[in-house]
């Protein structure tokens, strides 16, 4: 394995039976397979997708090489089909069965520099990594969901996950009302898209459609730095009573970087204002008739203003100043109130509600922003927010992944949770499976080594949660 993968371990598959409750690990029969499906799954970053259509699984993650691989099961006997790797794609996050169809959103490159692609699976269970490409968009896609007929995904910018293209961005009016997307968007800024009529032609997207996708709304509409709005990523969505509903996604520090590569601070004041202006906590959209001319967004949680910065203030100087994102929020701040909600990570519909999984990264913000303050040449910020870096104080009852819940869409959301579902390790809610109202969680939770059960700190690792809600 190469060094900068660190401490890797590959990943491991599961089968959990909703009937006999009884867990049953499927990762050797991988690794005895072959010689081929044992150093694909070796090399996989992880399994973050999953999806099932006409009795097959697949799960699918980034693996080494910036490429793709992917894992089939048969749901009837439980056999394993076989591997692939996909060497044209460098990253998975969903699949979608939309219309009795099967989709998945891919990016290609590093941080999906080079775009993204819309994959129609056209297998089965004797071929199951037959996929053909339906949709082409400028950025990589991140989430996708079925809302009026069509497909609609979010996207990430390539300097959301790591590097600094996003700042050249230019900013936009994109999702005010009357302004829509210009001919070509801007691939260095998250974004929304919707797909032609599913309706329209052969069933389903095909590969007619690769070239019929309409970005509706960006984060520069509603982030005024234009460097900032770069760094954004968008995460889940979902349809809901008529609206299409999606939230942003914010890399701890990432924008603080970024700006920072820029403009570096002058002195220690300068750094530790950059610090304070340039983090977002998660902000929650929702939308319709985004295939007419009555369009309308509305901000459900975010903010009327926000820092911006001006190199030319000051006499070439620069200032940060509170600019207008040209929306009021609906219901109340960024990140629900907590200025750690970082990731709107997942949505699903159950029993008739609309559930929101975020990540709180604040169990991990008392150690890592003076480090990263440290590893930004921030030093004397830093010890402005803790003396001599130690770990900064952080309520603790901040701690642990939050989850929320729409109980209709003319009413704000309230907490389910908001310390990881009894762990507060659990920094995130990474993904969600409803069966009727009931919901299943797969929790992230990366402190491993966190294993001691005789302390009184809870253990670290991965959980899978049942949720089953009162009262309905």
């Amino acid at each position: 394995m190469p060094t900068n993968v660190g401490d890797h371990r590959q990943p491991r598959v599961y089968v959990y039976d909703l009937a006999s409750k009884v867990q049953t690990e499927k990762t050797s029969v991988i690794m005895n397979a072959s010689a081929d499906d044992a150093s694909r799954l070796k090399r996989t970053l992880g399994l973050r997708a999953g999806g099932t259509h006409q009795g097959v699984v697949l799960l699918a993650g980034p693996a080494l090489g910036q490429t793709v691989n992917m894992f089939a099961f048969d749901t009837a006997t439980g056999d394993y089909l076989g591997s692939a790797n996909f060497t044209k794609y460098g990253n998975i996050r969903h699949f979608l069965v939309a219309g009795d169809v099967l989709y998945a959103g891919v990016g290609v490159g590093a941080n999906g520099r080079d775009g993204g692609y819309m994959l129609r699976w056209a297998g089965d269970r004797t071929n199951p990594f037959n996929f053909v490409e339906v949709g082409k968009l400028p950025a990589q896609i991140a989430d996708l969901t079925e809302h009026d007929g069509r497909v609609f995904v979010s996207t990430w910018s390539a300097a959301t996950g790591g590097s600094l293209a996003a700042r050249s961005t230019a900013r936009t009016g994109w999702g005010r009302p009357g302004v829509t997307p210009a001919d070509e968007p801007n691939p260095a800024v998250a974004g929304v898209w919707m797909s032609p009529p599913l309706a329209d032609g052969a069933p389903g997207l095909t590969e007619e459609d690769t070239v019929g996708w309409k970005q509706v709304w960006s984060a520069a509409s509603y982030e005024p730095d234009p460097v900032i709005a770069g760094t954004y990523g968008l995460g889940a969505l979902m349809s809901y009573q008529g609206y299409l509903y999606w939230g942003t996604m914010h890399v701890p520090m990432k924008s603080t970087s970024v700006v920072a590569d820029l403009y570096p601070p002058a002195d220690e004041t300068a750094a530790r204002t950059m610090l304070e202006n340039t983090q977002r906590p998660v902000s929650i959209f929702r939308g319709k008739r985004f295939d007419t001319d009555r369009e309308k967004v509305e901000l459900l949680y975010g903010e009327r203003v926000l820092p911006a910065y001006d190199p030319t203030a000051n006499e070439g100087a620069g200032a940060w100043k509170w600019t207008p994102t040209g929306y009021k929020p609906k219901y109340g701040h960024s990140g629900f109130g907590n200025v750690y909600t970082n990731y709107t990570w997942t949505m699903a519909v159950a029993g008739g509600r609309l559930f929101v999984g975020t990540m709180d990264w604040s169990y991990l913000a008392k150690d890592l922003l003076p480090e990263a303050a440290r590893q930004m040449g921030f030093a004397n910020a830093a010890r402005g927010l803790s003396d001599d870096l130690d770990p900064i104080e952080i309520d603790p009852e901040l701690y642990g992944g939050d989850l929320y819940v729409f109980e209709s869409s003319l009413r704000p959301a309230t907490a389910v949770d908001t310390k990881g579902m009894g762990n507060y390790l659990n920094y995130g809610f990474r993904t969600m499976v409803a069966d009727g109202s009931t919901l299943y969680l797969g929790m992230a939770n990366p402190m491993n080594l966190r294993t001691d059960p005789t302390d009184d700190v809870p253990e670290g690792g991965w959980e899978l949660i049942k949720l089953t809600p009162t009262g309905h």
